[in-house]
């Protein structure tokens, strides 16, 4: 039963376009399930952000101070 199904001499010209537009319909899905699950993985990992609000306030509290201390 398994070598008529492998045995592909007798198919017509239908029959190799229908299994080339299947193979194709197939690998292309499997790539954009795989490109959409790299992308959810993306979206998941943390990304580094830098906390520079406490820099920002120091700063400006060191110029306020200087301010007050001149006048």
């Amino acid at each position: 039963m398994l070598s008529k199904l492998i045995d592909t001499s007798g198919w017509t010209h239908e029959q190799w376009l229908a299994a080339c537009i299947l193979v194709f319909a197939i690998v292309s899905v499997a790539v954009v399930l795989r490109q959409m699950l790299k992308l959810f993985r993306m979206t998941k990992k943390p990304s580094y952000q830098p906390n520079l609000r406490p820099l920002r306030r120091r700063r400006s509290h060191g110029k306020e101070e200087s301010v007050d201390q001149d006048e």
